[in-house]
């Protein structure tokens, strides 16, 4: 099913404006977002990234993903954006991931698109013989590189790994397409 460009950007705006917090860019707070025609002729009028910037965050993406497939989860968690790396320890990040692995090992992806918005890119993707097949990602734009924002880093927030690997388990993360 393909949704029309306006309604995907106004989506990923609104998605972006709830992580400003994780860009590293001050403490402001994120704008009010409501499904109002105004906001989809906001969203549509930002101005399209160079292809550059789109060429640099999928580079970062396919990196990220490589190493994902490797299983080389330390060196994964130095590619989280900065403010993520705040929150989640290293040890919870590489538990976490070693116990729900199988659900995307080795599994070839395929960046299917790449939408840049000011310092933050959503990287859309499908992963061969998952389900959900289709996912997409947050990459972004602190200090000179791309860095992977995952969607879901209060499940790394338990008292213990053994905690944070139930928490993934239970929102069926363990067993979805996404590196959360």
């Amino acid at each position: 099913m393909r949704y029309p460009r306006s309604l995907l950007a106004s989506l990923a705006v609104a998605g972006l404006a709830s992580l400003a917090g994780c860009s590293g860019g001050g403490g402001a707070a994120a704008p009010s977002v409501s499904t109002t025609p105004k906001v989809i002729a906001t969203a549509s009028s930002v101005p399209s990234a160079s292809a550059g910037q789109k060429a640099s965050a999928r580079a970062a993406a396919k990196r990220f993903y490589g190493l994902y497939a490797a299983s080389s989860y330390a060196t994964l968690w130095s590619q989280l954006a900065p403010a993520v790396r705040r929150e989640v320890s290293k040890k919870a990040w590489i538990g976490v991931h070693e116990a729900c692995s199988a659900a995307v090992a080795g599994k070839p992806r395929t960046i299917t698109a790449v939408t840049v918005f000011g310092n933050a890119a959503v990287v859309a993707e499908t992963v061969a013989g998952a389900k959900p097949g289709a996912v997409e990602d947050v990459f972004n734009y602190t200090s000179g590189r791309w860095r992977y924002s995952p969607q879901a880093p209060s499940i790394y927030r338990h008292r213990s790994v053994a905690a944070d690997i139930a928490a993934a388990k239970a929102a069926g993360l363990c067993t979805s397409s996404k590196v959360f």
